[in-house]
């Protein structure tokens, strides 16, 4: 029993002699970025209309300019995360924000819409080669029992990010520095990336064990089929789903089933896949981005469809809009700080009562409605709100650790390229789901609808999203229960 007790100690000493003495240092450097990309997403939104008018852009050509984006971010992901295993991740977290910052600077110069629409489609993919290198970074760097902790501290982040994303963009708007108006939200994310290359050097670079190449074939194959998903699905409800949204979805079908063959072969012949399929077999992973879909599916139609309640229905403006999320915000920013300690003592339980708030609230907010359609600033929305934020953190942020840590280092940068991956398929899919059953239930157009119908519409909505909250519920019981 002490010779076993001896080998443990001497595996942990090992273990922390192996991790780099800065690494905290490094949490600051690598979250930065994250932040970073969180806020301009928001900001954009906000600045749209502003652009919009600036460059007497069309409407499809304002969407684009935001959908480029995306679209540029998901199609790379998983790509990018291989890249990082082969190449190095924090040289392409240099590649990644270097990118990124030089694009904001053209952004914020442009004046041409189609322009400026190339300018964040290639932002978005700088965009995606950060993210994956931040996860996989995170999940390599720390020691096992310091994972949850670097984890909860990414959630908040992004909690902030969320928060303050809206407000901080109308602010920046109308305050209209120097006379620069939407170009200050391009500017504002210089000296922010700026920073993070000049703090770089000291994030330890990190990349897999053993010598791989990359997939061509699968890469190439998996990127046709995403953008045929992902475009669609952007572009088909302002559009009104044309046949050439319908006819690309079926597609892609095809495309990412050869993807899935094409990898599978290369696994059992020995090769290098862009997708080890085998990560697959862990339980933790394969239930875990099940719970992935659900929970996000759940929240980016919550998002959505309440903006467009407020925006359409109520007719509130950019910071009323705004101030309506702050308390979803609050509730998941607390959350996210405190969730690696009640994990790490109440284990997935944590997770599974954080699906049951959001889908509860939901319900309640369903009831709230019915009461007060019109102040949903009130003081009992604003308690639904934050703890809709705060089951929504509870759900989310450990979730991260428990899917990455089930994937060997080898397979890092690929894990956590599907993870962000299915993240934002699921904010596609969840937006364009949700628009079409709030248009069918509005039963008018957005002009001729009355509030009753938008609040009958809103209402069924929030049922369909409570019910995607309690599915990843029932996902949440399918995973290993043992304590992360």
């Amino acid at each position: 029993m002490s010779n076993h007790s001896s080998a443990t100690l001497t595996t942990n000493e090992r273990e922390e002699q192996q991790v780099d003495p800065r690494r905290w240092y490094a949490l600051a450097v690598i979250l930065l970025p994250t932040l970073l990309i969180s806020l301009n997403t928001y900001m954009i939104q906000v600045a749209l209309p502003s652009m919009q008018n600036s460059l007497k852009a069309s409407f499809s050509e304002a969407q684009l300019i935001v959908t480029g984006f995306s679209l540029g971010l998901a199609v790379a992901l998983i790509v990018s995360g291989k890249l990082g295993d082969i190449y190095g991740r924090k040289r392409m977290l240099l590649i990644g924000v270097s990118g990124f910052t030089v694009m904001a600077a053209l952004g914020g110069i442009t004046s041409d819409p189609t322009l400026l629409i190339a300018i964040r489609t290639i932002q978005g993919l700088t965009a995606a080669l950060i993210q994956p290198q931040v996860l996989s970074t995170l999940q390599v760097s720390f020691l096992p029992k310091e994972k949850a902790l670097a984890f909860g501290i990414y959630g908040a982040l992004i909690g902030v990010g969320f928060a303050s994303g809206f407000i901080l963009g109308g602010a920046i708007v109308n305050w209209n520095l120097f006379n620069l108006g939407w170009r200050m939200v391009f500017f504002f994310d210089v000296p922010l990336g700026l920073l993070v290359l000049l703090f770089l050097p000291i994030v330890p670079e990190s990349r897999a064990a053993r010598e791989q190449s990359i997939d061509w074939t699968g890469s190439i194959i998996l990127m046709i089929g995403l953008l045929l998903l992902v475009y669609p699905l952007s572009e088909g409800q302002k559009q009104g789903w044309p046949i050439w949204t319908l006819g690309c979805l079926l597609l892609s079908l095809p495309f990412l089933f050869a993807f899935i063959s094409v990898e599978i072969r290369k696994g059992k012949q020995g090769n290098f896949p862009l997708v080890d399929m085998s990560i697959f077999k862990h339980r933790s992973f394969s239930v875990g981005m099940a719970t992935v879909v659900m929970i996000y599916l759940s929240m980016f139609s919550f998002f959505f469809i309440l903006s467009y309640y407020l925006q359409f229905g109520l007719h509130d403006n950019v910071h009323s809009t705004s101030l309506v999320f702050l308390p979803i915000g609050v509730g998941f920013f607390l959350t996210s700080l405190v969730s690696s300690r009640i994990v790490k003592k109440w284990g997935l339980i944590v997770l599974k009562i954080g699906a049951l708030v959001m889908g509860t609230c939901c319900l309640l907010l369903i009831g709230s409605l019915h009461m007060d359609a019109v102040h949903l600033l009130y003081f009992r929305n604003i308690l639904i709100l934050f703890f809709y934020g705060f089951g929504l953190g509870m759900a989310t942020t450990p979730l991260v650790n428990v899917i990455l840590s089930a994937v060997p280092s080898k397979d890092a940068g690929a894990g956590s390229g599907l993870f962000t991956t299915c993240m934002y398929l699921a904010n596609s899919l969840g937006v364009a789901l949700i628009s079409i059953l709030f248009s069918g239930s509005l039963q008018q157009s957005l002009l001729e609808a009355e509030l009753s119908d938008y609040v009958r519409a809103f209402s069924t909505s929030l049922k369909v999203i409570g019910g995607l909250a309690f599915a990843a519920f029932v996902c949440l019981c399918f995973l290993d229960g043992r304590k992360k």
